[in-house]
C-alpha cells in the first residue's frame, strides 16, 4: 500500500518540445522557449532518487515528447540502471523498429501511448501533424518484437490514453478493439482541459461540474445502484437518474469519492520540470488559462525547489513541502470548479476561503474529471 508521505512516483518532463501540435495542447499558451532537460541534469536526478528511502515509480512525460529528446535512449537506460521502475507516455509516431528493439532491450516497464482518435480522420484532427496509421504500426510492431523476444506479457506493459470530448467521444466504443490489435492491457480516459475558449465548448462535463450524482450531500438523498445492462431499457432511465437531485453509490463505490481528492498529494506524487523545477503536480509545472463555465482563470506555476540547486529528498521532506500536501489532503479550497470561479480572483493567488497561493479550488484534476497516465 502507498504511503502519501513516501514518494512513490516521480513525473519527469525531459523534455518541452514535441513533434506535434495538438488542438488541446497547453503548449499552445506559453510564452516560454520548448528546451530539453540536459543529460547531466538527468543524471544527477537519477544520483539524487538513489538517496531516497524507497525508489519511486519514474515516469517520463510532462508537456512535450520524451522521444523527442536527443539522448532519450540513455536517458531511459540511466533510468532503468537505477532500480527504479521506468514509464513513459508518448505520442508513438517516432517508435520506429530500432527505438523498439532498444526499449525492449532495456526493459522499460511501461509505455502509454496518446490516442484520441480511433480512425485517421478523428485522430488528425485532434492530434495536428500526426499519423494515426504510423502510430498504429508502430505499436503492432512492438507487440510483434515482444513476442520475438520475450512473450505477450513482457514488459514494456502498453497502456492507451484518451482524452475525450465532444468531437472523438464516440470512438471510446472502439478503444477496446484498439487495445486488442495493438496488445493495450489498459486504457485511461480523461476529459480535456480548455486551456483557450474554443475548447471550452469541446467539455464532456459541463453539468457534471454542478451535479448531485456525483456530491453526497446531507441535503439530498443517496441512491444505492446495483451492477446494470446498459440497453434499451436502462440507458434512458439512468440519464435520468444521473441529472436528477440524488447523490449516487454505484455497486459500493460512492461517486463522490473523486470529489477534493488531489491523487498527487495523496499518494505520493511530484513532478520536475525540464529545467529542474520540483512541483506538486502537473498541472502546476507552467504557467497556463484555463476556461470553465465562461470564465479564464490564469494558473501560475509552483515550484518548490529545484533538483540543480536543492536535492528532492530535501524538498520533499521540507517543511513547505510536507504541510503543502497535508493542506491538499483536508482541501479547504473555494468550490472554483462548482461556481466557475469568479470576477475577484481570477488567478490562483486566493480564493474566498481566504486561502493563498496555490490555491487549487479550480483543480479539475482534484474533482476527478482529468486523469494522468
Amino acid at each position: 500500500m502507498q504511503h502519501a508521505d513516501t514518494l512513490n512516483k516521480l513525473y519527469v518532463e525531459i523534455t518541452t518540445v514535441c513533434n506535434l501540435d495538438c488542438t488541446m495542447c497547453e503548449r499552445r499558451t506559453w510564452n516560454e522557449p520548448f528546451k530539453h532537460m540536459s543529460l547531466a541534469m538527468f543524471s544527477n536526478l537519477m544520483r539524487q532518487i538513489q538517496q531516497l528511502p524507497t525508489l519511486p515509480i519514474i515516469h517520463l512525460g510532462g508537456y512535450g515528447e520524451p522521444m523527442a529528446h536527443p539522448d532519450f535512449l540513455e536517458i531511459v537506460k540511466l533510468a532503468k540502471a537505477s532500480g527504479a521502475i521506468v514509464e513513459m507516455t508518448t505520442n508513438g509516431i517516432l517508435l520506429n523498429n530500432d527505438i523498439a528493439e532498444v526499449l525492449i532491450n532495456l526493459d522499460i516497464d511501461r509505455i502509454v501511448v496518446s490516442i484520441d482518435g480511433v480512425t485517421p480522420d478523428t485522430y488528425n484532427d485532434i492530434r495536428v501533424h500526426g499519423n494515426y496509421r504510423q502510430v498504429i504500426e508502430n505499436f503492432r510492431r512492438l507487440r510483434r518484437l515482444k513476442f520475438r523476444k520475450k512473450n505477450r506479457h513482457s514488459n514494456p506493459h502498453v497502456g492507451i490514453a484518451f482524452v475525450a470530448m465532444k468531437r472523438n467521444v464516440a470512438d471510446i466504443q472502439k478503444l477496446p478493439w484498439l487495445a486488442i490489435y495493438i496488445g493495450a492491457s489498459d486504457i485511461q480516459i480523461s476529459n480535456v482541459v480548455p486551456h483557450y475558449p474554443e475548447m471550452e465548448s469541446e467539455i464532456l462535463y459541463e453539468r457534471s461540474l454542478l451535479s448531485t450524482a456525483y456530491r453526497a450531500s446531507r441535503w439530498v438523498p443517496n441512491m444505492s445502484l446495483p451492477k446494470f445492462d446498459i440497453g434499451e431499457h436502462t440507458q434512458e432511465p439512468l440519464r435520468e437518474v444521473f441529472d436528477s437531485i440524488v447523490s449516487l453509490n454505484w455497486f459500493n463505490t460512492d461517486l463522490s469519492q473523486a470529489n477534493d481528492y488531489c491523487r498527487f498529494a495523496h499518494e505520493g506524487y511530484a513532478a520536475i520540470r525540464q529545467d529542474g523545477e520540483i512541483s506538486p503536480c502537473l498541472s502546476l509545472l507552467h504557467d497556463h488559462p484555463v476556461y470553465l463555465l465562461g470564465r479564464r482563470k490564469n494558473i501560475t506555476h509552483y515550484a518548490l525547489g529545484n533538483i540543480n540547486q536543492e536535492p528532492l529528498g530535501e524538498v520533499w521532506e521540507s517543511s513547505e513541502f510536507t504541510a503543502y500536501r497535508a493542506m491538499l489532503r483536508e482541501f479547504p479550497y473555494s468550490p472554483c470548479t462548482t461556481c466557475g470561479g469568479c470576477e475577484r480572483f481570477p488567478a490562483n493567488f486566493e480564493d474566498c476561503n481566504h486561502n493563498v497561493f496555490p490555491t487549487c479550488g479550480g483543480c479539475v484534476w482534484a474533482q476527478g474529471f482529468v486523469q494522468c497516465p
